[in-house]
């Protein structure tokens, strides 16, 4: 895997965390685009995973916790509050559905 695929998955993952972090956070404020970045982001980390094999789960993991905190500061940031989150799961960022009412 090269330097260029790893920016690029944890790009994605920075965003598609950032974006649930503030989900969760800002439940009154959840919008459309939120939704949608996450779906993106899911969909690129997926496409990113088919041409670059490299970048398996245990990567990803590995890269869990400095990506987190990278989205928990620019969630906090955007939001101009602390996020109520001490970690997401992979469950959270990977699997779980985020609808809109």
């Amino acid at each position: 895997m090269g330097r260029r695929d790893r920016r690029a998955i944890e790009s994605h993952l920075i965003i598609l965390m950032q974006h649930i972090i503030k989900w969760k956070t800002q439940r009154n404020g959840r919008t459309k685009s939120w939704k949608n970045s996450i779906q993106a982001a899911r969909q690129n980390i997926v496409r990113l995973r088919k041409i670059s094999p490299g970048i398996t789960d245990e990567y990803i993991a590995a890269s869990f916790p400095a990506c987190f905190e990278a989205a928990r500061r620019a969630a906090e940031t955007e939001m101009k509050q602390k996020a109520i989150l001490p970690l997401l799961t992979w469950q959270e960022v990977f699997n779980d559905e985020y609808l809109l009412p």
